[in-house]
């Protein structure tokens, strides 16, 4: 019979160290998969940092060159509407002083 409870107490023990042992080996699977997870999450996040710094510089770019686009051509416009003033000044002046001096002689 003391054969036997030192058979247990020792079969009890090696089970005791196993579960000890898985637990631990558990633990640091679990350490090293968390410590997976952040560099792979902050990796994940720095690239899609890096991808919309990237489409923003393109936003703002394709902005400025629209802009300078519109703006060169309102530039054109101005001065196309200055010219034919110039064109058309004298003879418009020419009418108003002629219908002025109708009203007044």
């Amino acid at each position: 019979m003391e054969e036997i409870i030192k058979q247990i107490v020792q079969i009890d023990s090696v089970a005791l160290n196993a579960k000890k042992n898985g637990e631990e080996l558990l633990k640091s699977k679990r350490h090293q998969y968390e410590e997976e997870l952040k560099f792979y999450r902050e990796k994940t996040l720095e690239e899609a940092k890096k991808k919309g710094e990237a489409i923003y510089q393109q936003v703002l770019s394709s902005g400025e060159k629209s802009y300078r686009q519109e703006e060169e051509k309102c530039r054109r416009i101005a001065q196309n509407l200055e010219n034919y003033y110039l064109q058309i000044e004298e003879k418009l002046l020419e009418q108003v002083f002629e219908a002025l001096f109708k009203v007044e002689g």
